[in-house]
């Protein structure tokens, strides 16, 4: 096996690369020489119309137009598997710096994720992949689609069952297909209801512009409630409305059942202001790597193309508002006041939400739970829905509300 960032290793890289189909779709258009500084050494790919045409070991003669620069400890890390271009350009999550044109490698990010993951694959096998998570379980139980003016705003949202209420919030740039499986799957034994947050898909967008705060979609969603006379449900939330529940049930402890907060955490400074302005113009193509670098080895691919379709179906503009109250979210403060049960329930390949965070969260909350899906990202509901489902419905039994 080939020692790895040695002159050989770049060239075997260069040659992945233009054998990897996907690279070769998304870097069509693409036209630069990218740099990696990694403490031993630089190299450089000299990409022309999508293809690598040269491969240079040491610092170009003409420049580079993006650099990439980390400890050798963290090249070694992501060749290991242990991170990739999101997470490793993450502020306070990774040490990959990006320099040169920053603007044109987020304009191609998938291209650099992609680069960066053929990095895993330069003389190694892959690993064997675990077995994937087991197929939803649906109920049978018909999933209905209705409207209700709330505040002005002509709100969608579905429904299926009867019995005591489970209201589920989406995460950022999402709708409510994000719970079908969960329609489908505790509709034996719940009224299970999913809608649409304001601007998002089916429903109407605020006059405003995208709400910019989780507080504002707290206070809709009390509306909501309000004008669906739901008294006391349960309350599913996930990643930034993982958050809002938190928020929720801490701002009326006793209207609620019980919590489960899923890919959620009282304190989520993580999104940087220059990630949201390109977030702005190239959404899109952003939160389709995104979104995948955040999925679990156990999702299977037709999961893994929905998590990815699911969202896309939102306009930039949503994209960012949702964004911008996630990373800007703090209520540790408040989470004493909460005295509903509460599950914090987490998948361990996300690595937006971490275990620490969680643990962080958890011990602000009197009698807060736990769980950990294996193999699983940040869209566990999409990714691995009939464990997620029967998670909750053993938290919820415990909690007595059945």
């Amino acid at each position: 096996m080939t020692e790895i960032l040695t002159s050989q290793w770049w060239d075997q890289l260069g040659g992945e690369l233009n054998g990897e189909e996907r690279w070769l779709s998304v870097s069509r258009w693409f036209d630069g020489r990218i740099q990696f500084d990694f403490e031993t050494g630089t190299a450089a790919l000299d990409v022309r119309h999508g293809r690598v045409q040269a491969v240079t070991y040491g610092a170009p003669a003409r420049g580079a137009d993006i650099i990439l620069t980390a400890p050798r400890a963290e090249w070694e890390n992501l060749i290991a598997g242990g991170t990739d271009w999101f997470k490793g350009t993450s502020p306070g999550l990774g040490e990959i710096t990006v320099t040169g044109d920053v603007v044109a490698a987020m304009r191609n990010a998938k291209t650099m994720w992609l680069t960066l993951e053929a990095m895993k694959q330069v003389d190694r096998p892959l690993p064997p992949m675990p077995d994937p998570s087991p197929e939803p379980q649906p109920t049978g139980r018909e999933i209905t689609g209705r409207y209700v003016t709330v505040r002005g705003i002509r709100t969608y949202y579905e429904e299926a069952g009867d019995g005591p209420v489970v209201l589920c919030l989406h995460a950022a740039s999402q709708d409510a297909m994000m719970y079908r499986h969960v329609l489908e799957g505790l509709s034996d034994q719940y009224r299970v209801i999913a809608l649409d947050a304001p601007g998002h898909c089916k429903s109407q967008l605020p006059e405003d512009g995208p709400f910019t705060s989780i507080t504002q979609h707290a206070e809709f969603n009390e509306a909501f409630m309000e004008a669906l006379g739901l008294e006391r449900p349960a309350l599913i939330g996930c990643s930034f409305a993982g958050n809002q529940v938190l928020e929720l049930a801490s701002r009326r402890p006793d209207a609620y059942a019980a919590v489960v907060s899923s890919e959620g955490a009282d304190y989520t400074p993580t999104v940087a202001e220059f990630f949201l302005e390109m977030m702005r113009t190239d959404g899109h193509q952003i939160v389709d790597g995104w979104s995948q670098a955040l999925t679990g080895n156990r999702t299977p691919a037709d999961r893994r193309r929905d998590v990815v379709w699911q969202i896309q179906r939102n306009p930039a503009e949503v994209m960012v508002g949702d964004l911008i109250g996630y990373g800007n979210f703090d209520q540790r403060r408040n989470m004493a006041r909460i005295k509903v049960p509460v599950l914090l329930l987490r998948g361990d390949a996300d690595w937006l939400v971490s275990q620490e965070q969680v643990e962080a969260t958890a011990s602000r909350i009197a009698g807060c739970e736990i769980a950990v899906l294996a193999g699983t990202g940040h869209y566990p509901m999409i990714e691995n829905p009939y464990e997620f489902n029967e998670t909750v419905r053993a938290f919820l039994h415990n909690a007595g509300y059945r």
